[in-house]
């Protein structure tokens, strides 16, 4: 029977960002669907970091090899050669080292963003504060911001890149453009 590699903690969870998610394993070898919902490495020979989403430590892998197959990505990993090795790898959200990603172009990374004002453009095409962000974390792969509004109400917010109109670091500001009762929840709209 395979094992996983040894837990490691070669960086702290703050020199971690979350990449996506390992969802299930495909063919005979070793092969793992991945669905990206952060930024990966350019290159193809990264170290990744698995963690089980229920938490745990973290286990490093280097990436192999991805392609696309029928609208997926397949990520290969080195130490994962049959489908058993890839399904005890089911579930675990991967991590990429914040210094292996190139540096942001005029945007910031959707994790640091941690303080900035959020400005929601609302269906009429309103833009007003909805509040700050308190934190950004990937509890099940999906990366979430928790936005404090002026009322003290918690807003958890999809960070995914179609819902974000923009990221100005230096004024600290995110713009936002949900989708029509995403945060009516929260919003009692």
């Amino acid at each position: 029977m395979s094992t996983l590699p040894k837990p490691s903690a070669p960086l702290s969870e703050e020199e971690l960002l979350p990449a996506g998610y390992l969802s299930k394993a495909h063919g005979i070898r070793g092969e793992l669907v991945f669905t990206l919902t952060g930024e990966l490495p350019d290159s193809e020979d990264c170290m990744l970091y698995l963690r089980p989403r229920a938490g745990g430590a973290f286990r490093p892998y280097r990436l192999r090899a991805s392609r696309v197959h029928h609208g997926s990505l397949l990520l290969s990993l080195e130490g994962v050669a049959t489908r058993n090795e890839a399904e005890l790898l089911r579930s675990h959200t991967v991590f990429v080292a914040r210094q292996s990603l190139p540096p942001p172009e005029g945007a910031a990374l959707l994790r640091d963003v941690q303080g900035f004002s959020v400005l929601w453009l609302d269906e009429q095409g309103r833009e007003s504060e909805l509040g700050r962000i308190e934190e950004a974390s990937a509890p099940a792969g999906q990366l979430l911001w928790a936005i404090r509004d002026a009322q003290g109400r918690e807003i958890l917010f999809p960070a995914v890149e179609e819902f974000i109109r923009g990221i100005d670091r230096k004024a600290q500001i995110a713009r936002i453009a949900p989708p029509p009762g995403l945060l009516d929840i929260y919003l009692g709209g």
